[in-house]
């Protein structure tokens, strides 16, 4: 059950960034600003218009990054895009082994797999502190046309992101809006659509609401709840099946400069 444990965690501490502190915007860190967080992923602003990050958790597992790149503001919008590398074959491998969670069945052979997720985002500033944005963007993957079907990991959060190895891309549509309640406290409401045709499961839409007491500059603590309505699917008779799912979401954040 621990080692089960572990490895959710694992793949959703790769897979799905619970929050920052300006979450999903086109707005990149300032120049020379870190920051971690536990679920988080380690981000660097590399330079004004620049932003690197990677996951410290899973680095050895799922080698992973991003760059966001800002490209200026355009009637009043902020826009910038987002390019990641992902190769998630050792984590895949890892959860197939037998007597390791049993996740995929020890039959299916993994192969080396890379993804490429492209995002454009445009952020807004609102009235009263807030700030608007709209994100679209497409995966990619390469080497993943021997992937049997059988081994996916059907579960929220999970399977729709792993989708692209099967089925060699997919689409992902969003907004959010960010907000202040006071001095000490902001919060977040996102939503992201999953299209990924010609699979069995093959949309997922994800709703997120999340607070944060910012204590200081240098430390935040996040909570909320992530909702999940996807499509997975069933086996026979049934193609698939649609189920949704309530997640509560906790991190702990820092920063440095």
């Amino acid at each position: 059950m621990m080692k089960n444990i572990l490895i959710i965690v694992f793949l959703i501490s790769q897979i799905f960034p619970q929050g920052e502190w300006l979450p999903g915007t086109a707005h990149t860190l300032p120049q020379g600003r870190w920051e971690y967080g536990l679920f988080q992923p380690v981000r660097w602003g590399q330079s004004e218009n620049r932003e690197i990050s990677f996951y410290k958790l899973t680095a050895l597992l799922m080698p992973g990054v991003t760059i966001k790149q800002g490209w200026g503001q355009r009637s009043g919008w902020t826009i910038s895009t987002t390019h990641a590398l992902y190769y998630p074959t050792p984590l895949l491998k890892m959860v197939a082994k037998p007597g390791i969670g049993g996740m995929i069945s020890p039959e299916f052979e993994i192969p080396n797999m890379v993804s490429l997720w492209n995002m454009v985002l445009a952020s807004k500033d609102l009235d009263q502190g807030k700030i608007f944005t709209i994100k679209a963007g497409i995966a990619l993957a390469f080497g993943g046309g021997d992937l049997a079907m059988e081994s996916t990991i059907d579960l929220p959060l999970i399977y729709h992101r792993l989708a692209v190895y099967y089925n060699s891309w997919l689409l992902r549509f969003g907004s959010d809006v960010n907000g202040r309640l006071n001095k000490k406290w902001t919060y977040l409401v996102d939503s992201d659509l999953f299209l990924i045709p010609g699979m069995k499961g093959s949309f997922a839409l994800e709703h997120k609401g999340m607070v944060t007491w910012e204590k200081s500059s240098r430390f935040h603590i996040s909570m909320g709840y992530k909702m999940v309505y996807g499509q997975y699917p069933d086996g026979y008779p049934s193609e698939n099946i649609t189920r949704l799912h309530i997640l509560p979401l906790l991190d702990l954040q820092w920063a440095k400069e």
